[in-house]
């Protein structure tokens, strides 16, 4: 997390003007926002450690990598929230994103009122999980002795 005290998202979305817009409004509800254009991007700055809080992923990226290709990678090695972003509605594509470990799903359309709503539940729910992992720990730690 930066210094200043505001979340980073990493806003992985080909679509420029689309990026531009949802940064602009982002940054307004008080989050830094980093943007990548592809799903190998998205990997990359994953791996590279630069202070991402969580990640708003669309599932549509051009060629390369799809959304849900690069947040399988990036879960493999990153424990982050990731929050799936997209146009699409169609059941065989939502039930893509639900076999990853996610923090939810919202349609591209939604206002900014719900996507921030949305981000606030990823970052509870991940800190939930992160908060049951570190019971889990200590009791296992606890059966040991």
């Amino acid at each position: 997390m930066p210094k200043d005290g505001k979340k980073t998202i990493l806003l992985a979305e080909d679509e420029v003007l689309i990026a531009m817009a949802q940064k602009m409004a982002l940054e307004q509800y008080g989050y830094a926002i980093q943007t990548v254009n592809t799903g190998e991007k998205a990997v990359e700055t994953a791996k590279e450690g630069s202070g991402i809080d969580l990640i708003l992923m669309d599932i549509d990226l051009g060629t390369g990598i799809d959304g849900t290709e690069a947040a399988e990678i990036i879960l493999k090695n990153h424990d982050i929230p990731i929050l799936f972003v997209s146009s699409h509605s169609e059941r065989e594509i939502v039930e893509r994103t639900e076999k990853i470990t996610s923090c939810g799903y919202v349609v591209k359309d939604s206002s900014i009122t719900v996507l921030d709503a949305s981000i606030k539940m990823a970052f509870k729910l991940f800190d939930a999980k992160i908060k049951e992992r570190e019971k889990e720990a200590i009791l296992h730690e606890s059966e040991q002795k």
